[in-house]
This record gives structure tokens, sequence and C-alpha cells, in this order.
């Protein structure tokens, strides 16, 4: 296995590693949740510290799954116009994607760092009940551009070996899959 190619693979271990702590988010987040409104409606004696932890739970799922979304081609897409253009068409516009995703993120990465930096340095607390140190919801958002850049670029990496992606056969399988008396296929 050439280095290149263990790179490609650990972007997308990384990717899945992150969708994964994602998935159990959401379990945590329900968990949480749940909890709150039976502590607060049977037992009439609401938590004073669910909200924060749910809240700061959803921002590490939300920008952890990034990368995953990015792999797997889950992320929106406006294709009624670049669907038209021919397979080199579709496959700039992929590129331009990717090189737009790439350069964003990295931009968010040296915004971001600066400011989970700045919170540590100063003690930044969120303005909530339990004042957890603003850094913990902050983190996310570095690790999650940090994994859609890398996922970004393994995909650019191997976009030219790849066909051009075809924008209207995936919308005809989305309709066909979604089509009523079509669940048991």
């Amino acid at each position: 296995m050439t280095a290149s190619r263990g790179a490609l693979r650990l972007a997308d271990g990384l990717s899945l590693i992150a969708a994964r702590l994602s998935e159990v988010g959401i379990v945590a987040m329900t968990m949480l949740l749940t909890y709150e409104v039976v502590a607060r409606y049977v037992f009439r004696a609401p938590t004073h510290w669910t909200s924060d932890v749910a809240t700061t739970v959803m921002i590490w799922l939300t920008f952890l799954a990034m990368g995953y979304c990015l792999r797997d081609g889950h992320m929106i897409r406006i294709t009624a116009v670049i669907g038209q253009l021919p397979p080199a068409g579709r496959k700039a516009a992929e590129a331009l994607s990717l090189v737009a995703i790439l350069g964003f993120s990295i931009f968010v990465l040296w915004v971001a760092t600066g400011s989970t930096l700045d919170s540590i340095a100063f003690g930044r607390r969120q303005p909530s009940m339990l004042r957890m140190p603003t850094w913990i919801a902050e983190l996310p958002i570095i690790l999650g551009f940090a994994i859609l850049a890398l996922q970004a670029l393994a995909d650019l990496i191997r976009l030219p070996g790849r066909p051009a992606p075809d924008f209207a056969s995936s919308t005809e399988q989305e309709l066909s899959h979604n089509a009523p008396g079509e669940a048991g296929r």
C-alpha cells in the first residue's frame, strides 16, 4: 500500500469514527432531554444542567459528522444546472466544489483555532447556569472542519480516477426509493 493510499484511508477512517461518535451523541442528547422531561413533569424537579449539556452535545455531533457527510455524498447540492453538463463539466464542478469546501474549512480552522486559544487563555465561560468553559463548545468546530478539510482533500485527490458525478440518476434513485408502494425494495 502506498503512503498516499494510506493517507486517503486515514481521512475516510477519521470521517467514519467522527460520524459514529455523532451517532452516540444523538443517543446521549435524546437520553438527556428525556431525563429532563421526566424530572420536570413527573417528579416536578427540573434540572439546571441538561439544557446546557444537550446543547453542547448537539454542537459536537453536528460538526463531527461533516466529513462523513461529504464522503458519502450527503451534502446539500443544487444540481439543476450542473446536472445538465457533460461529464467533464460535472467533474470540473465537483472539483470546484471540493476546492471551495477545502478553502473554507482551512479559513474556519484558522479563525476557530485563534478564538479557542483566546477562550482558553482568558478563561471564557458560557453565560449559562453551568458556566462551562467556552472552549468545550468551540473545540468541535476545529475538529469537525479539520476532518472536513482532510475529507475534501482526499476526495479531490481521488476525483481524476473516478467517473463524473451523475446527479440525475442519484435524484431518480432517491425518488424511486421514497416512492409510495416501494417500501419492500
